[in-house]
């Protein structure tokens, strides 16, 4: 089976069921643990913003 039929046949779902194709989908993804530098990244800005330590994005001057 190709995808353009899975995609096809996702378009003729009804509004109501897309969530429930969603939850099944998202079980196929393969997903992987992150590396030890991401975690150690992921703890810290975790830590950062519970501190109030960031920035907002509009509250940026990009130039």
């Amino acid at each position: 089976m190709v995808k353009s039929i899975l995609h096809n046949l996702i378009d003729l779902l009804p509004e109501t069921d897309t969530e429930t194709i969603y939850k099944v989908l998202i079980k196929f993804i393969p997903s992987s643990e992150p590396l030890p530098d991401e975690k150690q990244a992921i703890l810290r800005s975790e830590k950062e913003i519970a501190a109030g330590e960031v920035i907002d994005f509009n509250s940026i001057n990009w130039q």
